[in-house]
């Protein structure tokens, strides 16, 4: 019999991961682009006024690379349990070509659940004047797991926009094919390396049917579809990602992006979406792109 997730402890909450720095240069970003097959020119002709965009969803990249904890020991009985649930990307200084950008991570709340345990690790991102650019919260649950203590937040979590169920009125879909070597090229472009993504033996001795797109990209691929039929291509305008990580994407399957709907308050355009999988289940749930409207 498997032993299950054991005791997470709450004493945890405070600590920070240790810091890297990044240089976002033209192979960086081409990189990217590449890993989900983003095709916009603004992220490949290095020639451009301005420089490259960079696509806002490269956060993915910097955040799985800084997730380390070196002063804790790993947690091999609690890593099988781990399910990514949720991330809320939230951008207040568009990402430059040549830029340097130090990340480090803080775990911000734990909570007991139904489920498990209820974790946020909040992921900060600054130039090298130290200008905040953006925040990723990564939200996971440890399923079965328990909490020895009671629930700690050290920082709240941001209200997340919603929409009115009778407001709901979809707006367009999007069919996205994923190939079969789609996560062996988001790993490899991305630097994002697991591998239930992209080695068989390993996905189904996790209790996988197969290989699975990585969550992120799914998001990437959506937001990729946002950006070119709601901001005119622009990445520079998005502030806000956010959706919840439901079923998973297999390989050589169709992945459909749906506009539930678009609000517009003040200076802020948001756009509701979900991604359904070829099962028709919802591999994003309660989506919302935020950013800056057309002038």
């Amino acid at each position: 019999m498997s032993q299950g997730p054991g005791e997470l402890d709450v004493n945890d909450v405070g600590g920070f991961t240790v810091a890297k720095s990044y240089v976002l240069d033209a192979r960086k970003i081409m990189a990217y682009a590449a890993s989900i097959n983003d095709t916009n020119e603004a992220y490949f002709d290095d020639l451009r006024q301005g420089g490259l965009n960079v696509h806002p969803a490269i956060s993915f990249a910097l955040q799985w690379n800084t997730r380390f904890r070196p002063d804790l020991p790993a947690n091999t009985r609690a890593a099988p349990f781990g399910v990514h649930a949720e991330t809320d990307l939230r951008i207040y200084q568009p990402f430059r070509q040549n830029q340097v950008v130090t990340v480090q991570g803080q775990l911000v709340a734990r909570k007991k659940i139904t489920p498990g345990v209820f974790s946020v690790d909040r992921f900060r991102m600054t130039d090298s004047s130290g200008t905040l650019l953006a925040e990723l919260d990564y939200n996971g649950i440890t399923r079965g797991a328990t909490l020895n203590g009671e629930d700690r937040e050290f920082e709240p979590s941001p209200i997340r926009p919603s929409m009115d169920p009778s407001d709901i009125t979809r707006n367009w879909k999007a069919d996205i094919y994923i190939p079969q070597h789609a996560g062996q090229q988001y790993t490899e472009c991305a630097d994002i390396y697991n591998p239930i993504h992209t080695e068989p033996s390993v996905a189904k001795a996790a209790g996988l049917p197969d290989i699975i797109l990585h969550g992120s990209a799914t998001k990437a691929h959506a937001l990729t579809c946002i950006i070119d039929r709601c901001f005119d291509g622009d990445a520079t305008r998005i502030t806000r990602l956010c959706g919840q990580l439901r079923a998973m994407v297999l390989m050589q399957t169709t992945i459909s992006v749906q506009c539930l709907g678009t609000l517009q308050k003040g200076n802020e355009l948001q756009v509701f979406y979900q991604v359904v999988n070829s099962e028709g289940q919802h591999a994003i749930a309660n989506g919302v792109v935020c950013g800056t409207p057309s002038t």
